[in-house]
């Protein structure tokens, strides 16, 4: 009986192995100009990219885009996220309508300000070190071709 108890238990560790390591999703860089800057950023625009964020990142080496397919209200949180970060909401028009600082390991939750389509994650004080604010257009022609259609 120990045996047999033995051979289902192993092949059940292998496999929470191999799940634990493809939960982890691949997030591409994009081109991506915030104001006046032009940088990389990670894309999260599928549901398992948006739900893993920038979680365990540490250091934060690209921020993070995350992309809905439609504007609605976005709510984020920084549990297991050990790195603080401002978040910039986007409007649907792919202006920034709000930013927003977020302690490290918070389950604090931020709201946007109403419908939003994206939301920019960047270290702590990025935005105003490099002089990006509210109402300024968040671009990606190149991976997000919608972000340039709407006229400045």
């Amino acid at each position: 009986m120990r045996i047999g108890s033995w051979l289902c238990v192993l092949p059940l560790l292998g496999c929470q192995v191999d799940v634990s390591q493809a939960e982890v999703p691949v997030f591409p860089l994009i081109p991506l100009q915030a104001g006046s800057q032009t940088l990389q950023v990670q894309l999260a625009d599928t549901v398992e990219r948006r739900m893993r964020g920038l979680m365990e990142q540490a250091p934060v080496l690209n921020g993070m885009l995350l992309v809905y397919e439609s504007p609605r209200p976005m709510t984020l949180w920084m549990k297991n996220t050990p790195t603080a970060l401002d978040v910039a909401f986007i409007n649907p028009n792919w202006q920034i309508s709000k930013i927003q600082a977020m302690a490290a390991n918070s389950e604090d939750l931020h709201e946007s300000p109403g419908d939003v389509i994206a939301a920019l994650e960047m270290p702590l004080g990025w935005f105003a070190a490099n002089g990006v604010q509210v109402g300024q257009k968040i671009r990606s022609c190149q991976a997000l071709p919608i972000s340039c259609q709407s006229g400045d």
